[in-house]
């Protein structure tokens, strides 16, 4: 969402009730008020939507539109809350700073002060309700990744929400929570990762998730949601990388089965749909040229990438083909 405001909005602000608009934004945002485990999937209205005065807010079910009018004055009363703290301290409660900072980092989710806020306060109530620090932690997660996941372009590759949610799960590991990486993956990781495509930060994520060392996972299974992830989104190198990165760590005892096998598939589907992206051909080029690949798996990508580059008549796709190839012979040679 943009943050620049037209003469309308400014207007609009004179108006209308900031307090109202505070209360109803700040209330729908609450994860405590929510009995499941469901991720709220928020969208900001402009004027176009023609909500009428004081309604800021429309919810249904997890799908919840709020008015960028709103969400203006809201933040402004919400900066206020945050001053008020900053400036003495224990004048507000947690759960008054907990409302305000949710609001704050729907408007700007770089908004550092707001999540090192949320910190300060979920480490004192972990200090003081050692028995249900699993539900403390829980609620923070919904609503970060309701951020994460909604179509919010800033938010879900937004560097300080990814950091506060690896602190979050760098948190959970230190009180022995335990992480369920595939739901993770496929819940917050791929959704991101469509909202905001080649989302680095999304993926940078989801390698910190896999290292946690926290093995109560199949791997099989891993391997498998995230190649049909890059098969629907073969364009995405963010997604392919991740898929490499994921190989390399099976190939210590597996001794390269995984890899022949996935090199296979994706050479099958290249062949089939006629793939020149740079994407594909990058994650092939590197995976062949591993020690691991085998030579009849070498001639199976250079004749896939001959066949293709046959019939192909741009000469932006023939650049990228015949780079792959002659990167590859390169470094497997050397390797």
């Amino acid at each position: 969402m943009s943050r620049a405001l037209d003469k309308h909005v400014l207007a609009a602000l004179q108006k209308q009730d900031p307090s109202a608009a505070y209360q109803a934004i700040s209330e729908v945002l609450d994860s405590s008020r929510t009995t499941d485990d469901s991720l709220l999937e928020i969208e900001i209205l402009g004027s176009t939507h023609g909500l009428p005065d004081g309604v800021y807010v429309l919810q249904d079910g997890p799908a919840v539109g709020v008015s960028k009018l709103g969400l203006v004055m809201a933040f402004l009363v919400a900066r206020k809350i945050s001053a008020a703290h900053l400036e003495a301290a224990g004048t507000k409660t947690d759960d008054e700073l907990f409302a305000a900072t949710a609001v704050i980092l729907l408007m700007d989710p770089e908004y550092l002060t707001a999540a090192n806020t949320r910190k300060r306060m979920i480490q004192r109530r972990l200090s003081k309700h050692n028995d249900s620090y699993e539900e403390i932690l829980l609620k923070e997660k919904r609503f970060i990744d309701s951020l994460l996941t909604s179509r919010l372009h800033r938010h879900t590759k937004s560097p300080t929400l990814w950091s506060h949610r690896r602190w979050l799960f760098q948190t959970h590991a230190s009180l022995h929570v335990p992480t369920n990486v595939l739901s993770d993956l496929t819940s917050v990781i791929f959704v991101a990762g469509e909202r905001h495509p080649r989302n680095y930060y999304a993926w940078c994520h989801a390698r910190f998730l896999v290292g946690l060392g926290n093995e109560q996972w199949n791997q099989d299974d891993l391997l498998e949601a995230v190649k049909t992830w890059c098969f629907k989104h073969h364009t995405d190198i963010s997604g392919w990388t991740f898929l490499y990165f994921l190989l390399k760590r099976r190939e210590s005892f597996d001794n390269g089965a995984a890899s022949s096998l996935v090199l296979a598939e994706v050479l099958a589907l290249v062949e089939s749909l006629r793939l020149t992206n740079e994407s594909v051909w990058v994650f092939l080029r590197t995976l062949t040229a591993g020690g691991l690949i085998s030579d009849p798996d070498f001639d199976r990508f250079l004749a896939v990438n001959r066949d293709i580059l046959e019939t192909s008549v741009d000469e932006t796709d023939g650049r990228v083909m015949e780079a792959a190839v002659n990167w590859c012979k390169t470094f497997r040679m050397n390797g």
